[in-house]
């Protein structure tokens, strides 16, 4: 069988950002549903968490679910922040910026983002994260933007 034209599928700049900004409001919805139904004394900082974890596994007390669980939260703040920094690094990015510079100019909008949700959270009657959130947070939109620069090298190829 021959090679079959390649389709490029562009999406325009402005549909990244209406993405953008409709993910940020969602995130931020969600923040604010969330701090509603806070159930948990905040756990400490993350390094006060990894610490537990070290010393549960010192003690042979570290099962596989009990490290899950305590890296969750973690993990979730990553997972949370990475569409973001994707949205951002693909509606930033432009042939004539250099990379660097665009990747700084996401992770500023993503810590400037990430701040902005710790301070508002700490108005509130019952926040849900900690400080050191934001840290996860930061490190969320990082990888979302490095993945928004990789999707430049990566192609699919489907044979439908």
């Amino acid at each position: 069988m021959g090679k079959r034209d390649v389709r490029v599928i562009a999406v325009p700049k402005g549909v990244t950002v209406a993405l953008l900004i409709f993910t940020t409001l969602a995130m931020v919805a969600l923040f604010y549903l969330l701090s509603r139904h806070a159930y948990l004394r905040p756990a400490g900082s993350t390094a006060q968490l990894l610490d537990r974890v070290v010393a549960a596994e010192q003690a042979g007390r570290l099962s596989v679910s009990g490290f899950v669980a305590a890296l969750w939260p973690v993990v979730a703040n990553i997972l949370l922040f990475m569409p973001w920094g994707f949205l951002a690094f693909v509606a930033l990015d432009r042939p004539q910026r250099p990379r660097a510079a665009t990747y700084v100019i996401a992770l500023t909008g993503g810590v400037l983002f990430a701040v902005a949700i710790q301070l508002w959270q700490s108005l509130l009657p019952m926040r849900v994260s900690s400080p050191s959130d934001a840290v996860a947070n930061v490190f969320g939109v990082l990888s979302g933007a490095i993945a928004g620069n990789v999707r430049k090298q990566v192609r699919f190829r489907s044979d439908y």
